[in-house]
């Protein structure tokens, strides 16, 4: 028995912020351990800090970071493509 595994299309969250638009990976595209992180809210800002640039994401209000959250997590299980027990 063999499988040969086919890298998807990487879905992304485009978040607009001031003049600047970035791209975080949805849910299934992610690496396991990147997926592990966002357990904690320390991970999860880090996680968005490796496609947000630090001085951008560091003038955001915790109010934002959960409207990123909550778009991100939204747009995650409309993909289809991964539930929140995997």
């Amino acid at each position: 028995m063999e499988i040969t595994l086919k890298k998807p299309e990487v879905e992304t969250l485009r978040v607009n912020i001031g003049e600047g638009t970035y791209e975080i990976p949805l849910g299934a595209s992610l690496t396991v351990s990147d997926y592990a992180s966002l357990n904690s809210f320390e991970g999860t800002i880090a996680f968005y800090k490796k496609y947000i640039p630090e001085e951008v994401a560091d003038s955001l209000t915790f109010d934002e970071w959960n409207q990123i959250t909550e778009a991100w997590t939204k747009a995650t299980k409309k993909s289809g493509r991964i539930s929140s027990g995997e």
